[in-house]
């Protein structure tokens, strides 16, 4: 990769040859990832580039863009390169050793919304299981602004990260600490649980491809089977919730049927939503 010297490289300059070499190099969204490193860069926002389309970049900005590509077509995901990701009307702050969240994980939250609207304003309990970047704390904290939301995570790094973005949205309502979930319990009762575990198999987690597993492995599988969050959750749900409280999680391909089975077995009647691509993507419960 390299630019022609002693030519003046504008913005529109740049976007132009960023789509056609990110297409050769097979980045996906080329004009997308374009637009963002060079707002990175910048300091502006993308209208702002559109608005500044003939402004020529420094030789000091063009060498910051060799370098941010240089990553991005090795296969480092553009999230971390930014060092945060879009999440429904959000911005969440990111590092290298948290998971990156994903549309399908925006459409967990949004049926949680639509389910409590009419509870918007009241003051629920609300605990996010494996909170990772803290995506999910974040927007379900500033839509039920009345409830208090509790995010816990075994990882050092999510928890920091989580910390950090809720400070950033300045959400007095939210509050993150250390647990295993696996061995432990949190204390009290919740309305609603919600939570994006770790669930893809092992074998599944070998095949992934090479950007995914830039990604944390932790928050990616769960070492086995891709059930062990869901075993765990289907034996103490019950315990920590409400006695009209419901969960929420998201799980992977070809699980619902298993998933299902665990909570069934323990009393919960249960619903199923797909994803965009049609596939069963989100169970809940559903004792309203």
């Amino acid at each position: 990769m390299s630019f022609v010297q002693d030519k003046i490289w504008t913005i529109n300059d740049i976007i132009l040859w960023g789509i056609d070499y990110l297409k050769k190099k097979n980045i996906d969204s080329p004009r997308l990832s374009i637009e963002l490193l060079l707002c990175q860069i910048l300091g502006l926002s993308r209208l702002e580039l559109y608005l500044n389309f003939d402004k020529p970049l420094t030789s000091n900005e063009l060498s910051q863009l060799k370098i941010l590509l240089k990553r991005l077509t090795k296969g480092e995901p553009i999230q971390y390169i930014l060092g945060w990701t879009q999440f429904l009307s959000y911005k969440i702050l990111l590092n290298k050793k948290v998971f990156i969240p994903r549309p399908e994980t925006e459409m967990l939250v949004n049926i949680v919304c639509s389910h409590y609207k009419h509870k918007k304003d009241e003051a629920l309990k609300i605990l996010d299981i494996g909170c990772g970047s803290g995506a999910i704390t974040i927007a379900l904290a500033d839509f039920f602004k009345n409830s208090e939301v509790t995010a816990i995570d075994i990882d050092d790094n999510a928890i920091s990260q989580t910390k950090e973005n809720i400070d950033y949205h300045k959400l007095t309502n939210a509050s993150v600490f250390k647990l295993n979930i696996l061995k432990e319990s949190p204390e009290g009762k919740y309305d609603i649980i919600v939570s994006n575990p770790p669930y893809i198999p092992l074998k599944e987690y070998k095949e992934l491809s090479p950007q995914v597993l830039k990604e944390p492995k932790v928050a990616l599988t769960d070492d086995s089977d891709g059930l062990t969050f869901y075993r765990r959750f289907a034996n103490i749900f019950s315990k920590i919730l409400t006695e009209t409280g419901n969960f929420y999680l998201e799980i992977g391909c070809n699980q619902a049927d298993s998933v299902s089975k665990l909570f069934l077995s323990q009393g919960f009647q249960i619903k199923i939503e797909k994803d965009f691509q049609n596939i069963k993507r989100i169970i809940f419960s559903n004792r309203f």
